[in-house]
């Protein structure tokens, strides 16, 4: 069994004002901040391609410049009738889509008696929602809000919300406080500017894989699906595709599928997470009673299994192999909720409560059906754990450093060779490396390095990102939003040959049922 690793086993951080700007060949290299730029620096040929990106509060939106527009704003809307609506919705979306729009509608356009009938049939409808699948409303601040769940350290008045890496190109979204999405890719100087009247309070963006252009956005009111076009007149030709739920509101994570044909989503007020049919706008329930409502979801990166971790001490693991019917393993932690987790390489799942101290649990998933050996204790799916998140002071000079806690965020790099771990009372990002053995399980854990900002800066968000240049050089870039405004690509080099990574493909078709209802999709992808 591996030894526990203890945050007292990293080396001491330096003292001085320079920042960490590269991990190459396990040197640590610091930096001026006059100096990030220079093409001498040894570091800098590693992240030249990378946008260089700064937010200030002066490029944020202001009331007078909040004005929405989009793609629908230039085409004339098609007015049809309030009785060909109703016909429509309850023909492809069923009788409680069409109640829902018969009691939204004026009661002069679909008559006193119908609206009143449909406006008790929704105060029914709703009752019996929010009786078995729903939970009180959501605290503004504190234990249970929305700041409290995302993994974005000072959500509120973070400048940066939320950053993604696109999985196949250089092309990095970033969500701001003023809820508008930027769109940086390599080659590109224009930069695209996502805004639309229900993209507010955005928790999570999802790239989808296997298409060059579709980004999720989980927000206050459903998910937007965008559509982005690239170049002069993208501010105007991206669109947006807004899906939504009788109280499915809000939602806090996204997560596409590795083959990009499904899509997740879930609230903290709903125990359901849907799976939508972005084409039709359509969303099958996956309804599971107890632990209250979800707050992240996460697919592995092989597709066969999704994690869930509701409001209390539940989480889940989602069987979701295409030849068996969807089902969930139910597992628990014993104090508060699951804080932080992520798959690696094939199915081994890192996970951790938001208790103060913590502790980072690996949980394999792995089945090996041509082992014929005798199951020993070892191969038990039990928690292992790895890392003890206790508080460590270190001493610099007059000052004094702290680093652990509570774990606001956790990301591990596509390989399984790193680990970067954010906490939400420590200025430093502690960077482990991790090796995997048999079946990608975790054979190995030793501390790597403390990443620190430039002084008074503090991290918010962080995303890996991987590029292979040529078969022996492998460059692992980790992007961090510190709460300056400033986005740093932090390179991790290692001279080896190539790595071979366990991961397993699974059909473009799915399919999966809920007692007795059977769903099936077969999406086609968009490149």
């Amino acid at each position: 069994m591996m030894k526990i690793l203890s945050l007292h086993e990293f080396d001491v951080p330096s003292s001085d004002e320079l920042a960490t700007v590269a991990l190459i060949e396990d040197v640590l290299h610091y930096c001026e901040y006059e100096n990030l730029t220079d093409e001498l620096q040894p570091f800098f040929k590693y992240v030249r391609e990378y946008p260089e990106i700064s937010i200030t509060p002066d490029i944020l939106a202001t009331r007078e410049t909040a004005h929405t527009i989009c793609a629908d704003d230039l085409f004339l809307p098609v007015h049809d009738s309030i009785f060909k609506k109703l016909a429509s919705i309850c023909r492809e979306k069923g009788f409680i889509e069409a109640v829902c729009l018969a009691a939204s509608a004026e009661p002069q356009e679909v008559t006193p008696i119908l609206h009143w009938i449909a406006t008790r049939l929704k105060w029914i409808l709703d009752i019996m929602d929010k009786g078995i699948y729903q939970k009180e409303i959501l605290p503004t601040s504190g234990s249970g809000s929305i700041a409290d769940i995302v993994h974005t350290r000072d959500w509120e008045t973070s400048l940066i919300r939320c950053l993604s890496w696109h999985p196949h190109c250089t092309r990095l979204a970033v969500v701001t406080r003023d809820d508008r999405i930027r769109i940086f890719s390599q080659g590109i100087s224009m930069i695209p500017i996502l805004k639309h009247s229900a993209q507010k309070s955005v928790c999570c963006i999802s790239w989808r894989p296997l298409a060059g252009k579709e980004l999720a956005v989980a927000c206050h009111v459903g998910v937007l699906v965008w559509t982005i076009e690239l170049g002069a007149a993208s501010n105007f030709l991206s669109q947006a595709v807004l899906l939504k739920q009788r109280n499915h509101a809000p939602v806090t994570s996204v997560a596409w599928h590795p083959q990009g044909d499904l899509l997740v989503s879930c609230s903290p007020v709903d125990t359901r997470m849907f799976i939508w049919d972005t084409s039709k706008k359509e969303g099958v329930p996956l309804k599971r009673i107890g632990g209250d409502g979800l707050c992240f979801v996460h697919w592995s990166s092989c597709g066969f299994r999704l994690f869930s971790a509701t409001c209390k001490n539940i989480f889940r693991v989602w069987n979701t192999g295409a030849a068996t019917s969807w089902h969930a393993d139910k597992w628990t932690v014993p104090n508060d909720r699951v804080a932080v987790a992520c798959f690696g390489p094939n199915l081994t799942l890192l996970f951790a409560s938001n208790e103060d101290p913590g502790t980072i649990f690996s949980l394999p998933l792995q089945e090996n059906i041509f082992d014929v050996k005798k199951p020993s204790f070892d191969d038990a799916k039990m928690a292992v754990p790895l890392i003890d998140l206790t508080k460590v002071n270190f001493s610099l000079d007059d000052d004094c450093v702290t680093v652990g806690g509570r774990i606001t965020a956790m990301e591990w790099d596509p390989t399984g060779k790193y680990l970067a771990i954010l906490f939400q009372d420590s200025p430093y990002i502690a960077l482990v490396k991790t090796k995997l053995g048999h079946l990608s399980r975790l054979i190995e854990i030793k501390p790597s390095c403390l990443i620190k900002g430039y002084p008074g800066e503090v991290p918010n968000c962080m995303n890996f990102y991987q590029k292979y240049k040529n078969e022996s050089d492998n460059i692992v870039c980790l992007t961090i939003a510190w709460n300056s405004g400033r986005i740093q690509h932090f390179p991790i080099i290692e001279k080896e040959s190539v790595r071979t990574v366990n991961i397993c493909t699974t059909p473009l078709s799915h399919s999966f049922s809920m007692r007795h209802d059977m769903y099936n999709f077969n999406l086609t992808v968009t490149y």
